[in-house]
C-alpha cells in the first residue's frame, strides 16, 4: 500500500494527529444478552467424531450431546478456558465451518500489526489477560471469539455490554495540517491534483494568516464524505460498503455497488488507472492474487485513508492510517490508483 503513496510526501511533523474509539450508538448497537452462552454446534457428527475433535478439550467433550442430527455441546466457562491455544485454533476453525456456532458468527480479527486483543481501547482490565489467553488463529489472523466467557468475569449483562460497546468501536484519526511548519502548505497542497491545488494552497494560506495554527483535513473533503465521517449508516442503509464509499466520496457513486464486479465496472467508466502516486480524493482498491477487489479506501494525505469496513449499520466512516487498513486484509498482494475522469 506504502508505493500507492503520494509522489510528494509531507514531513513528519507536517500533521497533527489524535485518535478517538467512535463509539456505536444505542440506535445501532445489537439488542441481546451477550453474556448468554451458545452451544457448539457439529451438524452430522457422530459421537466419536464429536470426542475425536474435542480430544483436547475434555470439560469439553463431557458436555457433548449428539443424536441422529448431530452433536452440540454447551460447556461450561471454566473447560473453554483450559483449552490449549493450538487445540483452540484447531478444534475452532471446524466449528468456524456452520452457520450458528459463535466461531462462525461473532468472531473478531484483529491483526498482529495492531498488538493483542489485551491493548483493545476501552476494554476491562479483568478481561485483558483472558482475551488474550483465549485468541486463537483463523487463516493466520488472530480471532477472538468467547464474548460469553469474558462476559462471566465481569459484573453483570450492563458491563458485558459496554464490554461489547468497546468491542464493537473503533478508532478514528482526527487529521491537521500544521500551518505553522515551514513549507507544509505547499507540500499538503502538492498532494492534491494540478486542477485543486491552488484553491487548497490558498484557502491553506487564508487560515494561517487569519491566526490558525491547524486546518483539519475533513474540511477539505467533499461535503457528503465531510458529513458522514464518524457516523453510522442510517435504517435502510445496511448495504453501504467500501466500494460504494469510494465511488460516493465525491458523488461517483451510481445506486448500490454490491461487490467487486460492481466496483470495477464503476472504475471502468468513470475512473482512469494512476501509475504516479495517489492524490487526495483518488481511489486505492486492495486485490488479491486473482485480482479480485477486497477492499476500497480513499487516499487523504499522509498515509490517511477514508473509509467504511464492511457492510451494515455497525461500520462507521473513518480516517485511518493506510497500514492499518491494509492490515485487515492480510490475501491482499497488490493495490491499485484509480482517479476520477475529470480530475486528471
Amino acid at each position: 500500500v506504502e508505493s500507492a503513496g503520494e509522489a510528494t510526501a509531507l514531513r513528519p511533523g507536517d500533521l497533527a494527529v489524535a485518535t478517538h474509539l467512535v463509539a456505536i450508538p444505542d440506535a445501532v448497537f445489537p439488542a441481546r444478552d451477550w453474556s448468554a452462552p451458545r452451544p457448539w454446534r457439529l451438524p452430522n457428527y457422530s459421537p466419536a467424531q464429536a470426542t475425536a475433535l474435542l480430544a483436547e478439550a475434555p470439560g469439553v467433550a463431557a458436555a457433548l450431546q449428539c443424536d441422529a442430527g448431530g452433536c452440540s455441546a454447551l460447556a461450561p466457562p471454566e473447560a473453554i478456558e483450559a483449552i490449549p491455544r493450538a487445540a483452540r485454533s484447531r478444534i475452532y476453525a471446524e466449528l468456524a465451518r456452520f452457520d450458528g456456532n459463535p466461531q462462525a458468527d461473532d468472531t473478531f480479527f484483529r491483526p498482529e500489526a495492531l498488538g493483542p486483543f489485551s491493548t483493545v481501547p476501552g476494554i476491562p482490565d479483568a478481561v485483558r489477560p483472558l482475551m488474550d489467553a483465549l485468541t486463537w488463529s483463523r487463516d493466520g489472523v488472530p480471532a477472538f471469539t468467547d464474548i460469553a466467557v469474558a462476559c462471566s468475569r465481569l459484573g453483570g449483562r450492563d458491563e458485558c455490554r459496554e464490554f461489547m460497546r468497546a468491542m464493537l468501536s473503533r478508532p478514528s484519526a482526527s487529521v491537521s495540517v500544521r500551518l505553522d511548519q515551514p513549507g507544509a502548505i505547499e507540500r499538503a497542497a502538492e498532494g492534491f491534483v494540478d486542477g485543486e491545488r491552488a484553491a487548497v494552497r490558498a484557502r491553506l494560506t487564508e487560515a494561517r494568516a487569519s491566526g490558525q495554527r491547524e486546518f483539519p483535513l475533513d474540511a477539505l473533503m467533499p461535503p457528503w464524505a465531510r458529513g458522514r465521517l464518524e457516523t453510522f449508516p442510517a435504517a435502510g442503509e445496511e448495504w453501504t460498503n467500501c466500494f460504494w464509499s469510494v465511488l460516493r466520496f465525491d458523488d461517483r457513486a451510481e445506486g448500490i455497488v454490491g461487490n467487486g464486479e460492481g466496483l470495477d465496472a464503476a472504475l471502468a467508466r468513470s475512473f482512469v488507472p494512476v501509475t504516479t502516486g495517489a492524490r487526495f480524493g483518488d481511489a486505492l482498491v486492495l486485490r488479491d492474487d486473482l485480482g479480485r477487489a477486497l477492499h476500497a479506501v480513499t487516499w487523504l494525505l499522509g498515509g490517511y485513508v477514508f473509509e467504511k469496513n464492511g457492510f451494515g449499520r455497525m461500520q462507521a466512516w473513518r480516517v485511518v492510517p493506510v497500514g492499518e487498513s491494509r492490515s485487515e486484509y492480510p490475501t491482499a498482494s497488490r493495490v491499485e490508483v484509480w482517479r476520477a475522469r475529470g480530475r486528471e
